[in-house]
């Protein structure tokens, strides 16, 4: 496992770092040139994928031939097992950061780290040595280097490859310029005339006949002649960090992200493009006459001069399905495939069939009614620890659009009962308080054991009931107001709130939807519509929906908001607010890096974070089957959950850990270098004493607050046609409790 430092140390370098270079070729004659730096933000907002929308004036350039060349099928591939490629880092190395990874000529996988040291910086090359039953890496200085002290800004450097043979390396200097170079014996040489566009994101090859390539975030790539740096073509393309090389040929996505171009750099001209319906993120790999494509989706395989892509390995429970994990690079070396991602300061695993001793001999089920990035990586993780056992994670999604989510509730309920249910249950928005009077779960007491010892006490005495605990969340998350000075008493309630909004004819960001509001204001002054005797008060269910209405009329609610991600998967709004363009937030803190530069925005204007009371929403709830007898698998796998090893990692906008040595740790950093901002505004991250300050409310937070997804799903399909104006309030708030009271009777 990486220590916590280093997935800071990862974190500091996606943000700080914006040269991203290569591709991810395997012809054993060749050597990959790729360097991949993903330049991520702090506050956890989702990345953006291949797939951002287009102009309408951005057109398709490839070429397609005419005759029809029939495809080649290729066999799907089973039983491969997902293992971890041991860190480069050691005690003695933890803090070099991540630069590159690549193919050298024998087919071998080198990594690339850069370490600041007194006297200058070094830069280190380790070679994967794998063995039948171990794998190891070889250290040597990148010594060719060493002339560069002074002229590379942050540490932004990434040594790769030419398919020419060369060994070359792009940095940035003081003055945010690129540069080339290349090696020359123990020394380098610039390669002089380049008018390489100037971006935070770009990523370069060469050519074996030495020309440069360069795509970069303007969603184009340029193809430049090495002799005197001018620019010989130009050509639209897809996302930038698709950019794959073989010899001359350029691979990378179309326009649309959904398929790959390819362009004969040597004649200048498109060749076929390989279709697909890629709606991910892509990674290109070249081996032999093959492309493959790594999304989080699966891998996909076709031949070079094919017209279709064909998945050959689903991604099942893999670590790349997850969606918030970011693929740096992939290769192919053989039957194998080695993936690199972002997290873990540049962790890689490898993917191959299983061989005779990794027989799995145990079983372990899972359910969840969404896909949980943090289970995905629990399983992965855990199946490396444990691989005599297999895990089966069933999800409630893929099923017909009418399919609600009673319905797969109701579908899940009869199976526990008929004693075919999963083992282990992902609680989320699933009807807990029925499930613990049915008897369905356990008590994990005897489970967690001394365990306990290490997690939240405020979290493990809000599922305490009756000295028993049910279930538990790994992750949670916390909601707070993003204030400028105004009296708490404007937000105190709903009612003066929307007053509150109205007085000042809005006060929130512009863009949010109907169902933004209806989200917001459902989880930060939820209605208590339902009665302990199960009945439905349609009375407060009326001044819910009334209230929100007329916040969405002040407020002037949009039809369909932009954004990527909603209130709940922790939407930022720091900008806008620092500038004053707007006066009161409401944010959801998804755990430490999600405080990011809210503090440094509220110092701006005046104002603070506020908590809502100690309300918390609870993420990735952890329950055991009552009737399962796969006793020792699920004590497995629960102690796991909960154990510093999984709980240290960082998964994206995932939320706050329970283990206190995690909160602790986190408490201590010092993120206020990191920057971020726009050309009028720039924030600092959050400092040591607000860290602190944010450890402390969270480890106050006593309230959960969870929908039930049937519920929830109720609400939000019976409320938008009013909030629209489109419906009655009464027509709606009779539809909602009608349908609340038929499901409360089911359960």
């Amino acid at each position: 496992m990486f220590k916590k430092g280093h997935i800071l140390i990862s974190l500091c370098l996606l943000l700080m770092c914006c040269l991203l270079l290569g591709c991810t070729k395997t012809d054993s004659k060749k050597e990959e040139n790729s360097s991949d730096i993903q330049k991520e933000d702090v506050t956890d907002e989702k990345n953006i994928t291949d797939n951002q929308e287009l102009s309408d004036n951005e057109k398709d350039n490839t070429k397609q031939p005419d005759e029809d060349e029939s495809e080649v099928t290729f066999e799907l591939l089973e039983n491969y097992k997902e293992r971890n490629i041991p860190s480069v880092y050691t005690e003695d190395n933890n803090k070099e950061q991540y630069r590159n990874v690549i193919l050298n000529e024998n087919n071998e996988i080198e990594y690339y780290t850069y370490s600041e040291e007194s006297d200058g910086y070094s830069i280190w090359k380790y070679t994967l040595i794998e063995e039948e039953k171990s794998a190891s890496w070889k250290r040597e200085e990148v010594s060719w280097l060493n002339g560069l002290q002074g002229k590379i800004s942050g540490g932004r450097i990434v040594p790769f490859r030419g398919e020419d043979l060369n060994n070359y390396a792009v940095y940035i200097d003081n003055m945010e310029k690129a540069h080339v170079i290349k090696q020359r014996e123990d020394s380098f040489t610039e390669i002089l005339g380049l008018d390489i566009r100037q971006t935070d994101y770009r990523q370069v090859a060469v050519l074996k006949n030495g020309n440069i390539v360069s795509a970069d975030l303007g969603r184009e790539c340029f193809v430049y002649k090495q002799e005197d740096g001018s620019l010989l073509t130009s050509f639209r393309s897809g996302w930038y960090e698709s950019l794959c090389v073989e010899e001359n040929q350029i691979y990378i996505t179309d326009q649309t992200g959904s398929s790959v171009q390819h362009y004969d750099a040597e004649k200048q001209e498109f060749k076929t493009t390989i279709e697909a319906d890629f709606k991910t993120d892509v990674r290109i790999a070249i081996d032999k006459d093959d492309i493959y494509v790594c999304t989080k989706n699966g891998i996909y395989r076709a031949k070079q001069d094919g017209k279709e892509f064909q998945k050959v390995l689903d991604s099942g429970t893999y670590h790349f399905a997850k969606d918030s994990g970011v693929l740096l690079k992939f290769f192919v070396i053989g039957d194998a495939f080695y993936v690199v991602y972002g997290e873990d300061n540049g962790a890689i695993k490898k993917y191959s069939p299983a061989k005779e001793d990794d027989i799995t001999t145990k079983s372990l089920t899972i359910y969840s009614m969404k896909s949980n990035d943090v289970i995905l990586d629990m399983i992965s993780e855990f199946q490396n620890k444990y691989p005599d056992t297999e895990i089966i994670y069933e999800t409630g999604e893929g099923s017909e659009a009418s399919v609600t989510a009673a319905d797969r509730i109701r579908t899940l309920n009869a199976r526990i009962l008929a004693g075919d249910g999963p083992d282990i249950l992902v609680l989320d928005g699933l009807p807990t308080e029925s499930y613990i009077k049915k008897g369905i779960l356990a008590d994990l007491n005897p489970v967690l054991g001394d365990l306990k010892e290490e997690l939240l006490p405020s979290i493990l005495s809000a599922y305490t009931v009756e000295d028993k605990i049910y279930m538990l969340p790994s992750r949670f998350s916390i909601p707070m107001f993003l204030t400028s000075g105004q009296n708490p008493e404007v937000y105190a309630s709903l009612k003066s709130f929307v007053e509150y909004s109205e007085a000042e004819g809005g006060v929130l960001p512009e863009g949010y939807s109907y169902f933004d509001f209806l989200q917001i204001l459902y989880y930060n002054y939820p209605p208590e519509i339902i009665e302990k005797d199960k009945t439905v008060n349609k009375e407060k269910l009326k001044e819910f929906l009334s209230l929100t209405k007329r916040l969405c009329e002040s407020e002037q609610a949009v039809e369909k908001t932009n954004w990527f991600v909603t209130y709940l998967e922790g939407r930022g709004m720091d900008i806008p607010f620092a500038k004053g363009d707007v006066d009161f937030g409401f944010i959801n803190i998804k755990g430490g890096y999600g405080l990011a530069t809210y503090p440094h925005a509220v110092e701006l204007r005046n104002g603070e974070l506020v908590a809502n009371k100690d309300i918390f929403f609870p993420e990735t709830l952890l329950g055991i089957n009552a009737l399962s007898k796969n006793e020792e698998q699920i004590s497995a796998f629960i102690q796991f959950a909960f154990s510093y090893e999984i709980q240290e990692r960082y998964i994206g906008s995932s939320g706050y850990q329970i283990y206190t040595k995690v909160l602790d740790e986190f408490a201590n950093e010092d993120l206020s270098y990191l920057l971020s901002g726009d050309s009028t505004t720039v924030l600092r991250s959050a400092n040591q004493k607000e860290n602190e300050q944010m450890i402390e409310i969270v480890k106050k937070a006593y309230t959960p607050f969870m929908v039930d997804e049937s519920i929830w799903q109720i609400i939000e399909e019976e409320s938008i046609g009013y909030l629209k104006g489109n419906r009655e309030l009464t027509e709606s708030v009779d539809a909602i409790a009608s349908r609340i009271q038929l499901y409360l009777y089911e359960q």
